[in-house]
């Protein structure tokens, strides 16, 4: 989705020229809990009637050209593949109430603390013992300036296309509220996943497992991947209390940690584990150098040594971290298994953006041509350092998860850029990297626009023949995530 994709909000009143100003000023008055509560019914609230929507957008586009609009009514239709998510498992989320601010929990509240909101009155927004009421009037003023970014479109889209909602506002967020509650019961998941966003199967990075917790995935909508950053970054007495306990193997030197690193890996496999995944770049540098095992050992020895593990030791920290990361790649090889590495922006705020260009990646992927390296989020803001690591190892495959809704016209660009790079058959075009499946859903429906978008634009330009742009959208889609997960 480009930008001038996202200048306005699907009001009613729009006339064959927009909407006056009269107009504008008046759509929300009409869009009152009276008016819009015939829609609601005994049924499950999944709004009806939307598939004239515009699609992965609020608002409508302006012009389209027959190209664009054939390969947004293929996307619209076709079946996808989902390479990131972070989706509560449903019978969790069916043993609490929840309420339109469920929709804001996971990404959108960061834009709320960047936009001022406090972070404490943020984290308030989800809880229920506060009056919906009052929670509104926290939220309202910075919504005003939050619904415009990718995440806001993003809840936007989902409100209209799921529950009704044309607009979140004033006047609708009650009835809203009670659609999202009303939604919180056995087969939720299956319509939005399965019937509305047509994801064939979500990569689940299941956060509740994220410290090395048994992976419980359910079949009909996921594959698990595993974290076994618990392990690699152990640098205090706890950390080996916590490997020990999670594997069963005792922790006292450096062999003992590769011994629970191998051990670790064979259970999640056992349970079902299709890739690895590494979030480290939230901790440290994407560097990871090669050490020798002897470094290795002292660096263990100087850690958790009975004088010296009183104080921090960063040096030793990076040497022993840097080793086991070698290892944990050494067992993807081994397993034949793809890892999934985290690139480019990390979520909430105050974070260090420049530990996480992929660029500091580059030896480690050179040290391991036969494993197959998934790179987030476009590596964004870093877009075009990853796709020259894609372009020159056969091993790399970019990522656009998360990054519609960091910011759809960077997306577009990026893509633009990746096909005329990247060989097509590793661009992974969709991951929602959402919490809750309605965010999974708006996430694939800014996925579908944008792709088709720019391959209508290669069309139009003469870089791509239009049978071409039909074969790239279910290519970057949905085949090479399911050729890489098989």
């Amino acid at each position: 989705m480009s930008d001038d994709h996202s200048h306005g909000d699907s009001l009613p009143l729009r006339g064959r020229d927009g909407l006056s100003r009269r107009g504008f000023l008046g759509a929300a008055s009409v869009l009152t809990p009276s008016v819009m509560a015939g829609s609601l019914s005994a049924k499950p609230p999944l709004a009806q009637g939307t598939g004239n929507a515009a699609l992965g957008s609020p608002g409508e586009p302006r012009a389209l050209s027959q190209i664009g609009k054939s390969l947004r009514e293929l996307a619209a239709g076709m079946t996808i593949f989902d390479t990131h998510e972070h989706i509560t498992q449903e019978e969790t989320r069916l043993k609490k109430r929840v309420d339109f601010f469920h929709l804001l929990s996971h990404y959108t509240d960061s834009d709320l603390v960047s936009a001022g909101m406090s972070p404490q009155a943020a984290d308030n927004l989800q809880n229920q013992e506060i009056p919906l009421e009052a929670r509104w009037r926290d939220f309202a003023p910075y919504w005003a300036y939050t619904r415009t970014t990718g995440y806001g479109r993003c809840m936007l889209i989902a409100a209209r296309d799921l529950f009704g909602i044309e607009d979140i506002n004033e006047q609708t967020y009650r009835l809203l509220s009670e659609r999202v509650t009303a939604a919180n019961r056995p087969g939720w998941y299956h319509t939005v996943l399965k019937e509305k966003a047509r994801i064939e199967v979500c990569v689940l990075d299941d956060v509740p497992s994220m410290n090395g917790q048994p992976l419980h995935p359910d079949p009909r909508f996921f594959k698990m991947v595993a974290r076994f950053d618990y392990l690699i970054n152990a640098y205090r007495r706890e950390d080996l209390l916590h490997i020990e306990k999670i594997t069963g193997v005792p922790v006292h030197s450096l062999a003992d940690q590769e011994k629970a690193l191998q051990t670790a890996v064979k259970d999640r496999l056992q349970e079902g584990m299709v890739a690895i995944k590494s979030a480290l770049a939230y901790d440290r540098t994407l560097q990871y150098d090669q050490v020798s095992r002897t470094d290795a050992a002292r660096a263990f020895d100087r850690l958790f040594g009975s004088a010296s593990s009183k104080s921090a030791d960063p040096a030793s920290q990076k040497l022993l971290v840097d080793y086991m990361m070698h290892k944990l790649i050494q067992q993807a090889a081994e397993h034949h298994l793809p890892v999934q590495i985290h690139t480019g922006l990390q979520t909430g705020n105050w974070n260090h953006i420049a530990w996480t260009n992929p660029s500091h990646l580059s030896d480690l992927l050179n040290e391991y041509p036969h494993v197959r390296f998934d790179l987030f989020h476009g590596g964004y803001p870093y877009c075009s350092e990853l796709a020259t690591l894609a372009k020159n190892l056969p091993n790399v495959y970019p990522d656009l998860c998360w990054l519609y809704i960091i910011s759809p016209g960077v997306a577009r660009r990026a893509l633009h850029e990746w096909i005329e790079t990247v060989p097509v058959n590793k661009i992974l075009g969709f991951g929602g990297d959402f919490c809750h499946v309605e965010g999974a859903y708006g996430h694939a429906q800014m996925a579908r626009a944008g792709t088709a978008d720019v391959l209508a634009e290669k069309v139009e330009n003469g870089y791509l023949k239009e049978e071409e742009a039909a074969s790239l959208l279910e290519r970057i889609l949905h085949l090479n995530g399911r050729e890489l997960f098989s």
